[in-house]
């Protein structure tokens, strides 16, 4: 899965969610770790639609942060 694309749309989610890359700014181990979630539930569930399973898991990182 391409790793820039997968960025590209947590940080979409992010904005969805009211943050901003000032407001929450990954550092590269933070994004390593959404892209690694992202791509390891998208194999688990290959049926799912893959903007769900991004908001799914921003969502999980920014309340549990």
């Amino acid at each position: 899965m391409d790793e820039r694309w997968l960025q590209k749309q947590v940080r979409n989610c992010l904005r969805h969610y009211g943050y901003d890359d000032d407001m929450m700014p990954l550092g590269e181990d933070d994004w390593r770790e959404l892209c690694t979630r992202i791509a390891a539930a998208k194999e688990r569930q290959p049926n799912a639609d893959i903007y769900e399973l991004v908001h799914d898991i921003v969502y999980r990182f920014i309340t549990s942060a």
